[in-house]
């Protein structure tokens, strides 16, 4: 979100003309405003619940393209497939066509970011007595990120529970290549898909963080992996990567959104909890799996290159992956670099703050320094209407 400075200009104590910056409003309207469709759409909530619904309702009706998009591609049928099976039992296989379920998922999180954000979070956090525009808006998206997390993490865990991989990684090569997947496994990787495409499109057009290089750079490997590993077959590896990375974004979430409260004493505490997983869970569990895609492959696989038998499982296909997860390991070490840091500030007296995230006290700043030049100088509103004083800062409540 960019910020905005307003042409007005106000007199400060000596005299010196100062512009008065105000917050601007989150950014939900990308696609609407760039296409210039705000006369049919408020903004990219209402244009994406519009377009869900009559995909869903061609799908209802029997539209071929509608059906790819909200149902799963490619069912097995063979002599291992039983007679009426639910479609999470089912055995499916990979296709193009998996492209239009995807493409369905990126439309319908930008609606469901917008709709838990706005319509549950941003009053909750109003109750609770978040205070400041920038606060709120960064209350919402934690909110959003825990209840995503949790929902993923708990169906990626249950699945690889379920699966020959579960704490063994040689079965991520053993039986490979693993292209026929359950219908539960296949709309699960999908999902995340769409929901890691979605989220490119979310880093450029929210507020603008701090690391947005190293953040856009890291969707772009994620996807990479996402994509490469579903038609690849390594979806086993992939699933365990995932579970990996989801836990310890909902314990940042925890404090973060407890930070906006106030809570200042508490949300260090577990910060800490939070430093702890991430160390575990992306410097100890994700460098272990890096080493099985390193030495396993060659110890159960025939490593060529025979698209005809689903082997796609080369010594070159293996490079490639190995870079890539290099790649995605070399930001996780610049953020933990960052973590630390906040834990030396920490040390010397300071609140956990994670200063990977946005420039979150830049808005509330200029939200008080407008309110303090409207107090000093008897400035009014826009509209002529009187401003209302501001009442005594409140402090931070302890634990």
């Amino acid at each position: 979100m960019a910020k905005t400075t307003s042409s007005r200009t106000d007199k400060g104590p000596k005299g010196s003309k100062r512009p008065v910056k105000k917050a601007t409003a989150p950014v939900f309207g990308g696609i609407v405003k760039s296409c210039g469709l705000g006369k049919f759409f408020k903004d990219d909530k209402d244009l994406s619940l519009k377009l869900c619904g009559a995909i869903l309702l061609g799908s209802f009706f029997g539209n071929s393209y509608c059906r790819k998009m909200t149902t799963l591609s490619y069912p097995v049928q063979d002599e291992l497939t039983r007679e009426g099976e639910n479609w999470w039992q089912a055995r499916f296989v990979q296709g193009p066509a998996d492209l239009a379920f995807v493409s369905f998922w990126i439309i319908a999180f930008t609606y469901l970011r917008a709709m838990i954000m706005k319509s549950f979070f941003n009053p909750l956090g109003k109750q609770l007595g978040v205070r400041g525009s920038s606060k709120l808006e960064r209350f919402e998206e934690q909110g959003y990120i825990i209840v995503y997390y949790v929902l993923s993490w708990t169906a990626g865990m249950v699945l690889m529970y379920n699966s020959p991989h579960w704490m063994n990684t040689d079965h991520y090569w053993i039986g490979y290549p693993h292209y026929k997947l359950t219908g539960a496994f296949k709309a699960y990787y999908l999902v995340q898909f769409g929901f890691w495409l979605q989220q490119i499109y979310v880093v450029n057009t929210d507020m603008k963080r701090k690391d947005y290089l190293a953040m856009l750079i890291h969707h772009f490997i994620t996807c990479a992996l996402i994509g490469g590993s579903y038609v690849f077959h390594l979806t086993r590896i992939g699933n365990a990567i995932l579970v990996v990375m989801d836990v310890s974004d909902v314990f940042l979430a925890i404090p973060k959104m407890l930070k906006y409260q106030g809570y200042t004493t508490i949300c260090d505490y577990l910060f800490g909890l939070f430093v702890v997983s991430w160390a575990i869970t992306r410097h100890y569990l994700f460098p272990i799996i890096i080493m099985s895609l390193y030495h396993g492959p060659q110890k159960f696989i025939d490593m060529k290159w025979e698209p005809e038998t689903e082997n796609y499982m080369s010594l070159n296909v293996q490079r490639g992956f190995l870079a890539l997860l290099y790649g995605l390991e070399a930001v996780l070490c610049f953020w933990f670099l960052m973590i630390f840091k906040v834990i030396y500030k920490m040390f010397n007296g300071a609140a956990a703050d994670d200063n990977r995230s946005h420039d979150e006290d830049s808005g509330e700043e200029n939200e008080k320094e407008e309110v303090e030049l409207v107090e000093k100088l008897g400035v009014q509103g826009n509209k002529g209407v009187p401003v209302v004083e501001a009442g005594p800062v409140k402090r931070g409540k302890q634990a």
